[in-house]
């Protein structure tokens, strides 16, 4: 059975594309894997381009289809990264509370976002490896005040202990499904792939 054949039998209302970014070793894998099989590893192999999981949830009674993109936070793949970010519908960007350049990164991550996603697309703060209070070397109130100058959402999670991480994905695919201007402007983008390339598959590889 093809992709597409499989993509055709899946039962759900909507399937959103979501990407988590950010320095390498800030733990973005490891929220993923957490977030879509419950599992924790402590030890993961570094990303090597782009990768994704899917995880079905439901929102308003509807069923939504999540592809989560995992990203390499390497600079070499970074230009992979960047071609996926128009088509996605919304962004975790990841700091390691543990690494204090990491979070000077952000600024570098949001103006990405600006770059290269649509206009007005959704994103979430998040400062991972909360449970290492001892390592910390970013205080809450730094990702908090982050967060309220970019006048988006900001949570600490623990791919760990599990803390906040189911919340702020579920939350994210909330405010993007929440967003008809932002369904109105992937659909809009959706037709002009498909007059451009007039193939069915092309529009399924950006919706």
């Amino acid at each position: 059975m093809t992709n597409e054949e499989e993509e055709v039998n899946e039962k759900y209302d909507q399937k959103i594309k979501v990407m988590i970014i950010g320095e390498t070793e800030v733990g973005k894998t490891a929220l993923i894997t957490k977030y879509t099989r419950d599992m924790f590893g402590g030890h993961y192999l570094t990303t090597i381009g782009i990768d994704f999981q899917n995880k079905y949830i439901n929102i308003n009674g509807k069923t939504i289809k999540m592809e989560i993109w995992d990203t390499a936070g390497q600079e070499r793949f970074r230009n992979i990264a960047k071609n996926y970010f128009q088509t996605s519908d919304g962004f975790l960007l990841v700091y390691d509370t543990t690494n204090k350049k990491s979070f000077e990164k952000l600024n570098y991550w949001t103006e990405q976002i600006s770059l290269n996603a649509e206009e007005n697309t959704k994103y979430i703060v998040v400062g991972n490896k909360s449970d290492l209070e001892g390592k910390r070397q970013v205080n809450k109130e730094d990702g908090e005040k982050f967060a309220k100058e970019n006048k988006v959402q900001f949570y600490e999670t623990s791919a760990k202990t599990g803390l906040n991480v189911n919340k702020v994905f579920e939350l994210l695919a909330k405010e993007i499904i929440d967003d008809e201007q932002g369904i109105k402007r992937k659909n809009k983008r959706c037709s002009q792939v498909l007059r451009r390339k007039n193939t069915p598959k092309e529009v399924k590889s950006c919706c």
